[in-house]
Formats: C-alpha cells, sequence, structure tokens
C-alpha cells in the first residue's frame, strides 16, 4: 500500500493510540446507558433523515452502539474487538489502524446518505476489523465463549460466507450496502489478495514448467527412430519394434503411427 505509506509520512501524527481501547470503554457505557433506559440505541444510529434533520451526533454515536444486548456476550465482544485492534497495530502502526477504521466509519456514512432507507450502526465496521486481523493472523487461536479454541481464519471464513451469502441473495441496495459498508477491508486487502494470487499463479505455472523440464529428462525405454517420442514424454503413446530386413534383428522402436509407415513404405517393390 505504497499511498498509504505516502499519507503517514506526512501525517503519522494524526494516528491515535489505543483508539479502539477508549471506543470499547465508550461501548460499554453506551450499553449500561440503553440497558438503564436513558439512551435507547435508536437515538444513535446512522439514518439520513434523521442527519439531515439535525441529528448529526449521529455520525459519530454509531460507532458506539454494540452488537450484543447481553453482559456475558458484550465482554466476549469487546475483549476480540480489542485484540483485533491491538494486533493490527501491532502489525501496522497507529497511523495505519486509525486510518482503516476512519475509512470504514466513513464508508457506512456514504452508505446511508445514498440509501435513505438503510439504518446502520457498528457492525460492519467492527466485522472488518475482525476480518482484517484474520487476513493478517489466519492461524491465531482463541476461545470461543471462553471454551471452544478456534482458529481465526475459520471464523473469518464463516463470516464471509454468511456475508457472501447475503451479498448474493439480497437486492441492489443490499449490495451496495455490503460492498461499502466493508469498502476498508477491500481498499486495504484487495490489492495484496490480487497480488498473491498473481504470485501463487507464477510460482504454479514455474512448477508445472519444472515438472515437464523434470519429465524430458527421465530415463525412458522406448523412443520412436522417427519422431522421438517417448513413454515418458507421450504416455499414452504405444510403440512396437520392427526386424524386418531392414531394421535388422535387434529391431528399431516406431510408435504405432510410423510403424505403419515404415511398414507400408518397406512393402512397396523396388524397381
Amino acid at each position: 500500500m505504497i499511498w498509504l505509506d505516502r499519507l503517514e509520512q506526512k501525517y503519522g501524527h494524526w494516528g491515535l493510540e489505543g483508539l479502539i481501547r477508549y471506543v470499547s470503554m465508550l461501548m460499554l457505557v453506551v450499553f449500561f446507558l440503553n440497558q438503564s433506559g436513558m439512551l435507547p440505541y435508536h437515538m444513535l444510529y446512522l439514518h439520513r433523515d434523521s442527519i439531515l434533520s439535525g441529528q448529526v451526533w449521529r455520525l459519530f454515536t454509531f460507532l458506539l452502539i454494540p452488537a450484543s444486548t447481553n453482559m456475558l456476550l458484550l465482554i466476549f465482544e469487546l475483549s476480540i474487538l480489542v485484540m483485533c485492534a491491538d494486533g493490527l497495530e501491532a502489525k501496522w502502526g497507529t497511523f495505519k489502524l486509525t486510518a482503516y477504521y476512519m475509512t470504514g466509519a466513513i464508508s457506512n456514512i456514504l452508505v446511508v446518505l445514498m440509501m435513505p432507507e438503510v439504518q446502520l450502526g457498528s457492525y460492519f465496521i467492527y466485522l472488518s476489523l475482525f476480518l482484517g486481523f484474520a487476513t493478517i493472523y489466519p492461524d491465531y487461536e482463541i476461545l470461543l465463549f471462553f471454551i471452544l479454541p478456534v482458529k481465526m481464519k475459520y471464523l473469518a471464513l464463516l463470516s464471509g460466507a454468511s456475508m457472501i451469502y447475503s451479498f448474493v441473495m439480497g437486492s441492489l441496495f443490499i449490495k451496495v450496502a455490503i460492498a461499502l459498508s466493508i469498502g476498508n477491508y477491500l481498499l486495504f486487502f484487495a490489492q495484496d489478495a490480487i497480488s498473491a494470487v498473481r504470485q501463487n499463479r507464477r510460482q504454479y505455472m514455474r512448477a508445472a514448467e519444472y515438472e515437464k523440464s523434470l519429465a524430458r529428462t527421465e530415463e525412458y525405454r522406448h523412443k520412436c527412430s522417427v519422431c522421438g517420442k517417448t513413454e515418458v514424454s507421450n504416455p499414452e503413446t504405444q510403440f512396437r519394434y520392427c526386424t524386418c530386413p531392414v531394421c535388422g534383428q535387434h529391431g528399431t522402436p516406431f510408435c504405432v503411427e510410423h510403424l505403419k509407415e515404415h511398414k507400408q513404405n518397406n512393402s512397396q517393390p523396388q524397381n
């Protein structure tokens, strides 16, 4: 991500260290306020008509809505969120993680501004953090619900499959909403994914060429004296030995095709 490296050189001081930890604490506060009835979630969601009517706080408060409605599940949710953020920050640095998070927020805001019928919370943003962590640390193992050990790549595949199903089966605005909502993940990882596919393809082609070169150098037992085919280079070809007077008693190897030509040529009367 050359473009991001250049931005970091100019604006690296804008990175907010430990940003997601602070956000997680605010999510916990919002959860308790909602449980007490003091701050209902429907006042915090992203909703275009509400924003345009003056409720501009929704541009920020949607980031603080937890997905879980149960206290135990909320603790698990926030612990996973902080773990993913810390892992990405350790890998990328503070600025890139901040840019990733803010890009996700802007993508969600764009969805709502384009589609007035859509109402969004923080689900897709924190899903993008989870997918980003799983992409970088696929073999990292967590205790699902503090009990079952599961690798991140399997949880990411499950989440991705669910999202793809919703994308394929959903209406046009659902497709656009999903694509834009995880726009930060696509922006940060699509180029690396394409490069990885190309590299794997090149490696596969090199391996295939190497195997062919090995096959060409392998020892063979039969080789057509006309075309040079062998049972190694052409496993499907059958070979025969001719012991006619021209070929001699030791015999000359031919593939079936050229053996017929050889017999026809030698069966013609000579002047």
